[in-house]
């Protein structure tokens, strides 16, 4: 996926469609510059613009990312690749989510026995608990960003 090769794809496809830039630009309700960068390859389209942008060239997102039209075969293909990309994706995020588990049980162990058995005086205390509580912490927040990513995986 080069950059430029998308660009000249944006191109080619807006002047077979007979659109300006300024016309493509209105319709994404962006600015003629932006278009202009796309097309000469020194930027990209904002992620949200991927769906409408190919919606008005009349193409799919495989071909603008590819950068050239497929055929009913190819889309199959690329298709299929990104499947499994990403249930590949999707079971190496449940893999990290058993590690945030491992980090939340962690961290409740230094938090409450540790905290016992290793501190003896307060300030020794004070730190095995904050230390545990971070531990944890780092696990939740993990956890529930893996979450959040897995959830969004299943909804596309």
């Amino acid at each position: 996926m080069k950059q430029e090769d998308i660009g000249a794809f944006i191109r080619m496809m807006r002047k077979e469609k007979g659109m300006t830039q300024e016309q493509l630009a209105e319709m994404l309700g962006v600015s003629q510059r932006s278009v202009s960068r796309w097309e000469n390859g020194k930027t990209m389209p904002d992620l949200s613009l991927y769906e409408p942008l190919c919606k008005a060239l009349d193409v799919q997102v495989s071909e603008l990312l590819y950068a050239k039209k497929m055929s009913d075969e190819e889309k199959t293909e690329h298709g299929e690749k990104t499947a499994l990309s990403l249930l590949t994706t999707k079971s190496q995020l449940e893999t990290f989510a058993i590690f945030t588990e491992v980090l939340i049980v962690v961290g409740i162990i230094i938090s409450i026995t540790l905290t016992k058995v290793l501190a003896d005086t307060v300030p020794e205390m004070i730190i095995t608990l904050v230390s545990g509580w971070f531990v944890w912490g780092i696990g939740l927040v993990l956890r529930v960003k893996i979450r959040k990513a897995i959830l969004k995986l299943e909804e596309s």
